[in-house]
């Protein structure tokens, strides 16, 4: 079976199924009763005793067929580096939080002149900490052998 697929077929297959298995595994994880409380959001999903075992058979079904079209088409398991995965967030992050500054939010509406004082400063702080995150992540990657 190997040959039915070229190496772009093979690559878009593993990573439509990849994506469709991350989403099932944090769907189990919600529907095995995670919360998250943070300061700004509360996650917690609601959904009845019924639904939660149809929805667990469903992902189990899907999670078996994942299996069996991987082992089809030998779809290899790739180590993914949680390092890099939170270095480009982390990026994203500093990108955002620097469109958060007093001047940028003018493309929102007129900005209050007070604004600068009371938020550029925390903002800036934010960023130069997700900036050191991704840095000090990036070196954990490096150091490895």
């Amino acid at each position: 079976m190997k040959n039915l697929l070229n190496p772009y077929q093979k690559n878009s297959l593993r990573i439509s199924l990849l994506m469709f298995e991350e989403n099932l595994r944090r769907a189990q994880e919600w529907l095995d009763g995670r919360e998250e409380n943070g300061i700004l959001y509360r996650r917690k999903l609601e959904i009845s005793e019924e639904n939660r075992k149809q929805a667990t058979r469903a992902i189990v079904a899907a999670l078996k067929i994942i299996e069996k079209v991987s082992r089809t088409f030998a779809l290899e398991v790739e180590l993914e580096s949680a390092s890099a995965i939170l270095r480009g967030a982390l990026t994203v992050n500093w990108e955002n939080l620097m469109d958060t500054k007093a001047a940028k939010l003018k493309r929102y509406g007129r900005v209050h002149p007070e604004l600068g004082g009371m938020l550029d400063e925390d903002i800036q702080e934010l960023a130069e900490i997700a900036l050191k995150l991704s840095a000090i992540l990036g070196e954990t990657q490096q150091e490895k052998p």
